[in-house]
């Protein structure tokens, strides 16, 4: 788990695919890999999520399953090949039940209260959501209390410098890119590929 969590944390910008359909979320994550990308976070708002993940099992990706709320979608994650599931909230047995299964947990959290909730589970990393509320300061302070927990933030951020760059610079370990990345269905392939290399660079140039 600590292994995915890293592998994570390296790419440093993680693509949310909210697909409308398992095709379209096929489609998505093959174009990031073939970009540069080697995770990829799909959603359960993909009707037949699992399908998608099945599908993309045998591609090298390390794939995340993400808006997870109960046990059973731990399971059917673990179970259609997923390696990390995250959350925006912290469902009760969510960490346990994805360790149990050799999963990474993601819970989400906002207060410190409930971040601590979550590192006290043993979750492998923690989730700042809506991040977009915030200010990328958020993260340092938390850092002050709570130095070698992972963090990750995702809600309405960009790809730029001053919105996910300014997460990542003030200690978030990775940032998760949903509307502003899109799909194949919303850009082209080109178009989508193109996003994917800028965001790339972008993290490349934050080191």
């Amino acid at each position: 788990m600590r292994v995915v969590i890293a592998r994570i944390a390296a790419q440093r910008l993680v693509p949310v695919v909210r697909a409308a359909t398992v095709a379209d979320a096929v489609a998505t994550a093959r174009v990031c890999a073939e970009a540069g990308m080697e995770v990829v976070e799909l959603t359960r708002s993909t009707p037949a999520v699992e399908e998608a993940l099945d599908e993309l099992r045998s591609d090298g990706l390390v794939l995340g399953l993400g808006t997870v709320t109960d046990r059973a979608q731990v399971r059917a994650a673990a179970v259609a090949g997923a390696s990390f599931v995250i959350s925006f909230a912290a469902p009760e047995g969510l960490v346990a039940e994805a360790h149990r299964h050799g999963l990474a947990a993601v819970p989400g959290a906002l207060t410190p209260s409930e971040v601590f909730a979550c590192a006290s589970e043993g979750a492998d990393a923690v989730k700042i959501f809506p991040a977009s509320q915030f200010s990328a300061r958020y993260v340092s302070d938390l850092r002050t209390v709570l130095p070698d927990l992972r963090l990750t933030a995702t809600g309405g951020l960009r790809a730029t410098r001053e919105s996910a760059g300014a997460w990542l610079a003030a200690g978030a370990d990775w940032v998760g890119l949903g509307g502003d990345f899109g799909t194949v269905a919303d850009h082209g392939a080109d178009g989508l590929r193109r996003k994917v290399r800028a965001a790339l660079e972008l993290a490349a140039s934050l080191d």
